[in-house]
């Protein structure tokens, strides 16, 4: 049935009449049902989740590449069926459907059925015809067509929002702490492939490129608001079962603000949430504000409002991936907007960051941090005493010393914990103790960017806290100097040692005698010839200056 259609829509000599346009919208929906990940190629692609992995099929994981090269060839054919298409029909619409009244019979103002007079007054762009106030036979009900996750109801998805979840399934976005760039289920040329057509299909008509223009994220922005229904309804959680007079909410957590509901005509008849389409759904979620990102999400009506529920429930679903893929959203979804479009959600986005941290698994612990820093710092004001502030960065201290074994907690913390550091100065001071236990001990991580990473920590938070360290820089100078002299046996030798070079510098700035007394005992006793250039270059630094009142 797809073939005749797609071979009509590649035909630009085929007349533009009713049948024609009909044709080249059903193939447009036929390629997006037939692309539409599986779920057993979902289940059997998924990384680092036990409750996929119980129940995926090795012959899924075996064919994956065949069915991405399958979904690649028939993303180029939509795009060709697309660009047939008007721009008026291929361009998302500016209000959403599930806003206007579903019940035309039940109007408040008076009936319009006398013609208006005519003009000669062309009708203005903004003008926008209402899809939904269609004349319909009185006792007639309209048919209802099937409906899946990627739209085939045309009532309700557009032509370019079901375009743009299916490319938004394939297409490549940036990695995060164990967050793969590109889905399990895709492929290199996939994602090209569906680069290609959210640019040619929804971008200016001077552009030949691959990246997205302005224009393309606009539409992507329409897109990404007229679909939070259908990625809502996918994110769904099952209601759990509870005893008798146990609350239905825990009333610790924020309130979380209502996601946009699909009507209830339709709310049956698409796809049943479950693990797969919610991994999809986020997938789909992530890639979108990703490539809408700054200014467009903020910029176009309710897109926000309607974006953060579906957020929250993927960072709140029981499913490891798909909670893993819900960090990865908020991370691109603070940094598409500014402070003040998130002044009405700001309370729930950290109250999830902050259980979703809390009850994270080593897999999920890398975006959960660097969703919690983030959104902690989009949210709260630049101030070094902000409660907001202070209870995340001791939240995410008390991960760094209760599962600072895990090596996913030590590498995500290094990356992340620097921005709360730095926003905190002399805030972090009385912290001192439980930053330093942890940050020592990874100075000897097997991982070398662990290493690195420990030490730049180490180094920023001297710089912030200076005038404590003198009381603390006896107990530094054993690991320091112990990690510089192991450093032959990383593969990052040169960078560590550098790095030990710069806190070295830092603590004798900082402490000054009390620093210098310490390793200058070290002369007197057998040194490693590994250590003598460090003990060379501390010897090296201009003396220490204190100014004394007269």
């Amino acid at each position: 049935l797809v073939e005749p259609m797609v071979q009509l829509a590649e035909n630009p000599d085929v007349a533009s009449d009713g049948t024609s346009l009909t044709y080249r919208r059903n193939a447009v929906r036929a390629l997006a049902e037939l692309i539409e990940p599986s779920a057993a190629a979902v289940s059997s692609t998924a990384r680092g989740d036990p409750a996929l992995a119980l129940v995926a099929d090795p012959t899924a994981a075996a064919s994956a590449s065949q069915d991405a090269a399958l979904a690649c060839e028939r993303l180029e054919r939509m795009t060709l069926t697309l660009e047939s298409l008007s721009v008026k029909e291929r361009y998302p619409p500016r209000r959403y459907q599930d806003a206007l009244p579903r019940d035309t019979s039940s109007r408040s103002f008076p009936d319009d059925s006398t013609p208006p007079p005519t003009t000669s007054r062309k009708a203005l762009i903004v003008e926008i015809e209402d899809v939904t106030s269609a004349s319909v036979e009185d006792n007639t009900e309209v048919p209802l067509g099937a409906t899946s996750t990627s739209g085939r109801d045309d009532e309700y998805l557009s032509i370019a929002s079901t375009s743009a979840l299916t490319a938004a399934a394939y297409v490549s976005g940036a990695e995060l702490h164990g967050v793969d760039a590109l889905p399990g289920w895709s492929s290199p040329a996939a994602a090209t492939a569906a680069r290609a057509l959210l640019q040619r299909a929804f971008g200016a008509a001077t552009q030949h490129t691959d990246a997205l223009d302005e224009q393309a994220r606009e539409n992507l922005a329409r897109c990404l608001g007229e679909s939070a229904p259908v990625l809502a309804h996918c994110l769904a959680n099952e209601p759990e079962p509870r005893w008798g007079g146990e609350a239905e909410h825990d009333g610790r957590r924020e309130p979380r603000p209502p996601a946009p509901e699909l009507p209830p005509e339709l709310a049956g008849v698409v796809q049943p949430a479950s693990a797969e389409s919610a991994l999809v759904a986020a997938t789909r979620l992530r890639r979108l504000i990703e490539m809408v990102g700054y200014p467009w999400i903020g910029r176009n009506e309710n897109v926000v409002a309607r974006v953060v529920p579906c957020v929250l429930r993927a960072m709140d679903h029981k499913n490891a991936s798909v909670r893993r893929e819900g960090c990865a959203a908020l991370v691109a979804f603070v940094a598409s907007v500014t402070r003040t479009e998130l002044r009405w959600h700001g309370a729930a986005l950290l109250d999830a960051a902050s259980s979703t941290l809390s009850a994270s698994s080593p897999e999920v612990f890398g975006a959960a941090a660097a969703a919690h820093v983030r959104t902690a710092l989009a949210v709260c004001p630049d101030d070094t005493r902000d409660p907001g502030l202070t209870a995340a960065f001791t939240a995410i201290l008390e991960a760094a010393n209760s599962r600072g074994h895990e090596p996913e907690v030590a590498a995500a913390w290094v990356v992340e914990a620097p921005a709360l550091i730095a926003a905190l100065k002399l805030s972090v001071a009385s912290h001192l103790d439980k930053i330093f236990t942890p940050l020592l001990s990874w100075l000897h991580a097997r991982d070398d960017a662990v290493a690195c990473g420990a030490a730049s920590c180490l180094e920023l938070t001297c710089k912030m806290t200076w005038p404590r360290i003198p009381g603390h820089a006896a107990s530094l100078w054993p690991d320091v100097a112990r990690a510089y002299a192991e450093a032959d046996a990383r593969g990052a030798a040169d960078e560590l040692r550098t790095q030990l070079k710069n806190l070295a510098a830092v603590l004798q700035l900082a402490a000054g005698d009390a620093f210098e007394e310490v390793w200058c005992r070290s002369k007197n006793e057998p040194v490693p010839s590994e250590l003598e250039p460090l003990i060379a270059y501390l010897e090296s630094l201009p003396a220490r200056v204190v100014s004394g009142s007269k």
